[in-house]
């Protein structure tokens, strides 16, 4: 991942944790859990504060978490009581699989051939019918904001690439969501399930 993106969260884990705490996620969550089996494993990859990890383990779900900024690490780690593993998705070696993997807002962080080597690898840490959701800004191009975070674009044809790379991976759903923090933004949602 990015050196200058961790650094912006390494500088504002606080705040953008207060900022994101109490977005209204609770329909997308539904979708994804609604393939999770109850007594199933998530992990959260790219977790941020913390928000949807705690939700998944106050439902009763064993979870898994990692981020690539040691600052927001912290502040997770706080807010769920949890322990948080500190590493980018190119380090991250899980101790388990997953019924689902949850990748909010964190996969349009990576550059493209970082985001393409995620879905080679990480699906190997699903179980069988097992998914995995993401999130990526729509209408985004790739390159750097004005807090010099890093952003890769998504259209059709990143999600085919995805698709024809990994015959083991089906779509499930694609759909799109208006920004919850009352941005002119607009979100792409994707879940994802292993066929075997």
């Amino acid at each position: 991942m990015d050196r200058s993106t961790i650094e912006y969260y390494n500088q504002h884990a606080q705040q953008y944790a207060e900022d994101t705490r109490y977005v209204y996620m609770f329909d997308i969550r539904s979708v994804f859990l609604k393939y999770i089996d109850p007594a199933g494993r998530i992990l959260d990859a790219g977790c941020g504060g913390g928000r949807d990890m705690k939700v998944f383990m106050e439902n009763g779900y064993m979870v898994d978490a990692f981020d690539a900024s040691p600052e927001m690490c912290r502040v997770a780690s706080e807010y769920t009581g949890e322990k948080i593993t500190c590493c980018d998705f190119s380090e991250f070696r899980p101790y388990f699989t997953y019924s689902g993997i949850w990748a909010c807002a964190s996969l349009l962080h990576l550059q493209e051939e970082e985001f393409f080597a995620f879905f080679q690898r990480f699906k190997n840490y699903l179980n069988a019918n097992g998914v995995i959701y993401f999130s990526m800004k729509d209408g985004v191009k790739d390159g750097y904001d004005e807090n010099g975070r890093w952003y890769l674009g998504f259209d059709d044809r990143r999600l085919n690439r995805i698709l024809s790379e990994n015959p083991e991976l089906s779509r499930i759903k694609y759909w799109k969501t208006q920004d919850n923090l009352k941005r002119d933004l607009t979100w792409i949602n994707v879940l994802l399930q292993k066929n075997y």
